[in-house]
């Protein structure tokens, strides 16, 4: 069998390795695995798969984004120039590592989850890639530059010309042509954006189909639960005004947070909040839910729209904040503001959302309407996808 190698370079969360095992497991029969991460956090979602090495990471650094002021990104250009892109000596220690990993290990095809260095170091050496992720964090490479994302965000600290200027004198040397715009650091043979077009700020510039959204299972339509399903993931546990509403919302709560404090899952078990020690199946939030509580999460978020449930959502970064306004524009989501995040708001707007009826009816039928990009098979379309990129009959 051939060898692929399953990379990840940037970004936090079990979700960018779960979308690569998605799309090995497709492709078992017909490749070996190997997998450079850049958190091995979560390298044991790979398991039977392969035993994932540390690869590189690009380095964020918000200092002189500081130094200016410390205007939110504005494009994803932005957030390459706080990750490395300006800095011509970390990108090509990362694509000689990944060049080296790809000779040794005679890779044939690389999968890359926000994983531009690995993406470039495949190109320079003519072997097929396939970019993978939500559309958000995937650009397009076809775009003469990045456009902003969400209009109330539009100051820019670099020059984008510049940044690609940086990028072309740094990666000549690894057989890459020189690159026309800076979104052409995620050329590849093809691109497998697991999204929906609404979630997605580049869909007018896609050229190719969608693949069912990542949501952990298959959903089905939400029936009557009467629980509020919470997920946290990151800096929400931090916010004691959320904290303290979720523990005295005087409703059935159901919660998961990523590998949580024993003294917090204490506390709130004490308050009668049901905590989960692992993720809980898509299949059973849809049948017990009545309201989703989340930051907007890709994968949850989308959870919620098949599924039909009504959302709150408290925002941390800025793709979740472009999700969250997505979604509030077709009336199934509260978009929390922080202004809005002390224990006695945010306990007001989840209560009142637990019964806006309205709501409840937009949420189901919005998943009417968005149900059959959810139906169509994930599996067989990673399967011909990659095929045709391999050029060989599925």
């Amino acid at each position: 069998m051939l060898g692929a190698l399953l990379a990840w370079e940037h970004g936090q969360g079990m979700g960018h390795v779960t979308t690569l095992k998605t799309v090995a497991e497709a492709l078992g029969d017909r490749f070996t695995f190997d997998a450079a991460l850049c958190d091995l956090t979560h390298g044991n979602v790979l398991a039977g798969l392969c035993t994932p090495v540390q690869g590189p990471w690009l380095p964020m650094s918000d200092d002189y984004r500081i130094s200016q002021g410390n205007p939110r990104r504005a494009t994803w250009g932005e957030f390459l120039g706080d990750v490395g892109f300006r800095q011509p000596e970390i990108l090509r220690e990362s694509i000689a590592w990944w060049q080296g990993v790809m000779r040794e290990c005679e890779i044939s095809l690389v999968i890359g989850d926000c994983a531009p260095c690995a993406l470039m170091a495949a190109r320079g050496l003519g072997i097929p890639s396939v970019a993978v992720g939500t559309g958000y964090l995937t650009p397009p490479p076809n775009m003469s530059r990045f456009p902003v994302l969400l209009p109330q965000y539009s100051t820019s600290i670099y020059d984008e010309a510049e940044t690609l200027h940086i990028v072309n004198s740094a990666v000549a040397e690894f057989g890459l042509p020189s690159l026309k715009g800076l979104p052409e650091v995620y050329a590849s043979s093809d691109q497998l954006i697991f999204s929906l077009d609404m979630l997605d700020p580049y869909a007018a510039s896609r050229d190719r189909p969608y693949l069912p959204p990542m949501t952990g299972g298959d959903v089905e339509a939400a029936s009557d639960g009467e629980e509020i399903f919470v997920y946290f993931s990151t800096s929400e546990v931090d916010d004691g005004g959320l904290m303290d509403a979720v523990r005295t919302l005087g409703r059935p709560v159901r919660l998961f947070i990523p590998e949580i404090d024993l003294r917090l899952a204490a506390d709130l078990i004490w308050h009668g909040v049901q905590v989960e020690p692992d993720p809980v199946s898509a299949d059973l939030i849809a049948k017990r839910s009545r309201l989703l509580v989340n930051a907007a999460q890709h994968g949850t978020t989308c959870l919620g729209l098949a599924a039909g449930l009504p959302q709150v959502s408290v925002p941390q970064q800025i793709e979740q904040q472009f999700n969250a306004e997505a979604v509030a524009g077709r009336g199934v989501m509260r978009r929390v503001a922080r202004s809005d995040r002390s224990a006695e708001s945010f306990r007001s707007i989840v209560l009142n959302a637990y019964e806006d009826a309205a709501m409840a009816r937009r949420a189901r039928d919005l998943a009417g309407e968005l149900r059959p990009q959810f139906e169509v098979n994930q599996r067989k379309m990673i399967r011909r996808r990659v095929a045709a990129v391999m050029d060989y009959r599925v």
